[in-house]
């Protein structure tokens, strides 16, 4: 499709198009001001709000069993459900003057609805409106717990220690974010893919060194055994227009997918390599971030995976919503402009451009934080990591 589309257009009027249509890092932030990880959040913060909430359960009452709630419904749930969100500060009454009459405290109202819209938004749920499946769940979690969740934050806060004036690149597993921060302010902020439950991705210390356009993937033994080798046996031919070669493990020598490659790399002498283009599985760009788990962030193919709201989709490397965003942001001190990115992300030629200084990563595992309202935000807790403790591994 992007091969057609420069035929049709010509690289010049692509370029153009690309440069006026991208969105700026202010865009990327209007939806998400609220929701975003702050980056100046202190585990003392974070203890203090634990306190409150520990005040807030001598006053909670859970929501009593039942079908989902939603607009329109009339039922003591719809009041008990009103009461809890008053406590936790999501629902502030009814809008408009306050000699206004009284609304009906059973009945599932718009000023109900906002506020669990607001209670879905500060726990990474889906903003609908409708008190249903992980929305009751979230509900039914106690502020007792909700305040172990956030000591035990408070300690990887402590942990961490952000530097507070420099440029750095933090993503959030639970939260399926990637934030660009410069002196304490985010100015880009974008969706994830992280690693699914069976491939994690590891919360690690690193820098972002260089930028690959068209790169091109070798294989992971992992998903070459499970995934690739069998599909290359089924229909070695199909796998060829995919882009697949077979690499030689010593001698690096590339050759076409034959039923001598497959064995050889059956056999642990060889594996795939799929060549730069438009269908490679990184996509346009790959962010080279140097560690010992072979972790790095990069685009992908999967554009529809960002629509979710639960993102664990990966093989354990990070996939980024807007990667030429991120490029652009970290090559600008050295000169480069949207076009210049697009240019150098066209066709299939692979080029490796070194970020200097190289910004440094983090990649974190936080599931409870305040934002920068100052309330408390949660997610679930995607890898079962709260209930054992976890230290950061140096890449």
């Amino acid at each position: 499709m992007a091969c057609d589309l420069l035929r049709q257009l010509g690289l010049a009027a692509l370029l153009g198009m690309i440069a006026s249509a991208a969105p700026s890092g202010g865009a990327l932030l209007a939806a998400r001001v609220q929701q975003a990880l702050d980056p100046t959040t202190s585990g003392e913060q974070l203890r203090k709000a634990a306190n409150r909430y520990r005040e807030l359960a001598k006053h909670w009452q859970p929501i009593a069993q039942g079908e989902p709630l939603q607009a329109g419904d009339r039922n003591v749930r719809v009041l008990q459900l009103r009461k809890l969100l008053q406590l936790y500060g999501d629902y502030r009454g009814q809008p408009g003057p306050t000699s206004a009459p009284a609304g009906d405290p059973l009945r599932f109202d718009r000023a109900l609805q906002t506020a669990l819209e607001n209670f879905q938004r500060r726990h990474g749920l889906a903003p609908s409106g409708v008190a249903e499946g992980e929305t009751l769940a979230a509900l039914a979690v106690s502020p007792t717990e909700r305040a172990g969740q956030m000591t035990l934050n408070a300690e990887r806060w402590d942990r961490l220690a952000l530097p507070p004036e420099s440029r750095y690149v933090l993503i959030n597993i639970p939260d399926y974010r990637l934030l660009l921060v410069e002196d304490n302010q985010v100015v880009l902020d974008m969706k994830t893919v992280v690693g699914k439950s069976s491939a994690r991705t590891p919360d690690m210390r690193s820098r972002i060194t260089h930028i690959v356009f068209n790169p091109t993937w070798t294989v992971p033994r992992s998903i070459l055994v499970t995934q690739l080798l069998p599909k290359a046996r089924h229909n070695p031919a199909a796998m060829h227009r995919r882009g697949y070669r077979v690499i030689q493990y010593h001698s690096g020598v590339t050759s076409p997918i034959t039923t001598e490659g497959i064995a050889r790399a059956a056999g642990g002498h060889a594996t795939l390599r799929q060549i730069s283009g438009p269908g490679n599985t990184l996509g346009k760009l790959k962010f080279v971030t140097p560690n010992k788990r072979a972790i790095f962030l990069h685009d992908t193919q999967a554009k529809s995976l960002f629509s979710l709201q639960a993102r664990a989709r990966s093989h354990g490397c990070v996939r980024l919503q807007h990667p030429e965003e991120l490029a652009y942001a970290l090559l600008a001190p050295q000169g480069w402009d949207r076009v210049q990115i697009a240019q150098a992300a066209s066709g299939d030629q692979t080029r490796n451009v070194r970020i200097k200084p190289a910004p440094r990563l983090y990649i974190v595992y936080m599931t409870a934080w305040l934002g920068r309202d100052g309330r408390p935000q949660f997610r679930r807790d995607i890898y079962h990591r709260d209930k054992k403790t976890h230290s950061p591994a140096e890449g």
